[in-house]
């Protein structure tokens, strides 16, 4: 895999511009060299999705505001967007799981409940790993939300995993929660970790060993075999590196001051200005990107490649990429509790507005001051 860091050096650098308070950032425009499709049933299972939610994980929740809140976010539009073309029961299957890990990764970042202590987060992710082995046993696990809504996922996706993938979920769901326990001393002191350092974790946090196997999951195959294959862990590395890489992008805005986030790492670590840094991960999600496409295309064509379920799940991973972004751009989480998307994808992005969007240039329409630090990337200056 010829993955290019960033940082060649393990040392915390002060950033020069660390001092600096920009008002907001330009967003250039994201390759998007892969199709983006909606699950024909989008509506529904989200719909449908939404209420799982109040049924089984209403009691994490401080009260009905909190809820709704995290309802508009429209998590269970995600996995509609990311298996388009899946069985809509499975569909369903995922929108529910992601609700689930989703509010598990809203806890942990809240530093004064289930994101205070490591030890703590630890307890109770140890509890929610009971649960997904306690399975359907009558009687089994707790009986709290995390406890019941686990159950209920397991019930309903175990029977459509081999023992080989089964094996597989619990140890992509333990890696997962160790990814979140490993970045809460980060978080909670506030440094900066390097860029390897900081990819490690995120691969776990991120939960790209289960996204992978869920894809499978979705498209009701197999894939343990062809997985462990130079060819495969290549264009793998590829995909995740370029979910995470969008991902700090587009969740910058709300993420402001989390060390955890490859724009961050890189305005520390490299001395480089807020847009120094934008620009740098959107050079390293173009390269991610390509370099998929190209390891995905050798895989079509090596030996696994005539076989029918290689070559859906190809597909899937095409759609996991494009539709994963696409949910980035949609989702209020990201650009403030009420804000509807408008299909722009590039622009200037407040990060003081209480709800910010994609503007031709800083201070039009948003109540932001123009920052003359930040100008368009693609534009030429007047010259003063």
């Amino acid at each position: 895999m010829s993955d290019i860091s960033p940082l060649r050096t393990g040392t915390s650098l002060l950033a020069r511009h660390e001092d600096e308070k920009p008002e907001g950032f330009f967003l250039p425009e994201l390759p998007r060299l892969l199709p983006v499709v909606y699950h024909p049933k989008a509506a529904q299972i989200e719909f449908r999705s939404n209420a799982w939610v109040r049924r089984h994980l209403a009691g994490c929740f401080a009260d009905e505001e909190d809820l709704l809140k995290l309802l508009r976010e429209r998590v269970g539009l995600y996995a509609p967007l990311i298996a388009p073309t899946a069985d809509e029961q499975r569909v369903l299957d995922l929108a529910d799981f992601y609700h689930f890990v989703g509010l598990i990764d809203n806890l942990a970042a809240d530093h004064t409940g289930l994101g205070a202590s490591r030890l703590g987060a630890r307890d109770v992710f140890d509890r929610i790993m009971a649960d997904f082995a306690a399975g359907t046993a009558a009687g089994a696990g707790d009986n709290s939300p995390f406890g019941r809504a686990a159950r209920d996922l397991w019930r309903r996706i175990s029977p459509g995993l081999s023992p080989h993938q089964v094996r597989r979920f619990k140890s992509s769901m333990s890696s997962f929660l160790r990814g979140i326990t490993s970045e809460l001393p980060y978080q909670l002191s506030g440094s900066v970790p390097d860029y390897d350092t900081y990819l490690a974790m995120r691969l776990d946090s991120f939960g790209c060993d289960f996204i992978l196997l869920l894809t499978e999951y979705a498209l009701a195959i197999d894939l343990t075999e062809p997985a462990a294959s130079p060819r495969f862990v290549d264009m793998h590395a590829h995909a995740m590196r370029q979910l995470i890489l969008v991902n700090d992008l587009l969740s910058l805005r709300k993420e402001q001051g989390d060390p955890m986030n490859a724009v961050r790492v890189l305005c520390c670590h490299d001395g480089l200005t807020l847009q120094q840094s934008v620009d740098r991960v959107c050079e390293l999600v173009d390269l991610h990107e390509r370099a998929y496409i190209a390891a995905r295309d050798t895989v079509r064509h090596g030996p696994f490649g005539a076989r029918a379920d290689v070559r859906a799940y190809l597909d899937g991973l095409d759609h996991l990429l494009a539709g994963s972004q696409e949910y980035e751009y949609l989702t209020p989480r990201y650009f403030g509790d009420g804000s509807v998307w408008d299909g722009s994808t590039s622009g200037w992005v407040s990060l003081t507005a209480p709800i910010a969007r994609f503007l031709p240039r800083a201070g039009q329409g948003d109540g932001a001051t123009a920052d003359r630090r930040f100008p368009h990337p693609h534009r030429k200056e007047p010259k003063s």
